[in-house]
């Protein structure tokens, strides 16, 4: 079990370095009764986080994996493939940046802008779509149940195994709230310098993340392929 959270900590930290989902925790916070839905937000990416990592960690947990997890082939194409599209979404990004005008910055999504006035029904199926349906996300989430899977822990061993990576790969999103609710009012001037921060700098935050991980998701397939 330790050998497979050890396994699944940069995916963690991938996870945690998405700026947007953090933003839109912060925007929650700081619209009229939003402590709620924000906190909705944050355990509802926790959730599918569990969910999804949690099924790949069962259905890729073939059984011919050993203790010190090392992984089958397929295991080592998947991760090759994953690597290598992050790489191509950066490159995407890349040539999108450099391809605006000097000087301008991009525009924010338009559910970001949105979300203060959205109800909670929206605010979770958001919250879904930027754990699920995010590349980013989906890639780190899918690199930790792959992870997991690798060690062949069981049903149950697995199951805790993902949920721990769903707390850990959650922090980034609950910190806010709990700034907001130890810090009250004091908190608030933190989260709106930190909002900013994110929202000016999430395009570079983003394509570094891919970047990195890309490379490091094509390095393990090719370890897995060549070993």
């Amino acid at each position: 079990m330790l050998n497979a959270l050890t396994q699944v900590l940069p995916f963690v930290v991938g996870l945690i370095a998405a700026p947007l989902p953090i933003v839109a925790v912060i925007l929650l916070l700081m619209a009229p009764a939003g402590r709620g839905k924000a906190l909705a937000f944050v355990l509802t990416w926790a959730a599918v986080v569990l969910v999804v990592s949690a099924a790949v960690g069962l259905a890729a947990g073939t059984g011919d994996t050993t203790a010190s997890g090392e992984s089958p082939v397929w295991v080592g194409w998947a991760q090759l493939l994953l690597g290598l599209l992050l790489l191509l979404v950066t490159v995407k990004n890349l040539r999108d940046r450099l391809g605006q005008p000097s000087g301008t910055e991009p525009e924010p999504p338009a559910w970001l802008t949105a979300i203060g006035s959205m109800g909670g029904g929206r605010v979770v199926g958001l919250a879904v779509l930027l754990a699920g349906a995010n590349p980013k996300s989906l890639a780190m989430i899918l690199g930790g149940g792959a992870a997991i899977a690798a060690f062949d822990l069981g049903t149950g061993g697995t199951a805790l195994a993902a949920l721990v990576f769903a707390v850990l790969g959650s922090l980034g999103l609950l910190a806010p709230v709990v700034a907001a609710a130890v810090w009250g009012e004091r908190g608030a001037h933190a989260l709106e310098r930190a909002r900013s921060w994110l929202t000016a700098n999430n395009d570079t935050v983003t394509m570094t993340v891919l970047f990195v991980f890309g490379g490091v998701f094509a390095a393990k397939g090719l370890g897995v392929l060549l070993g």
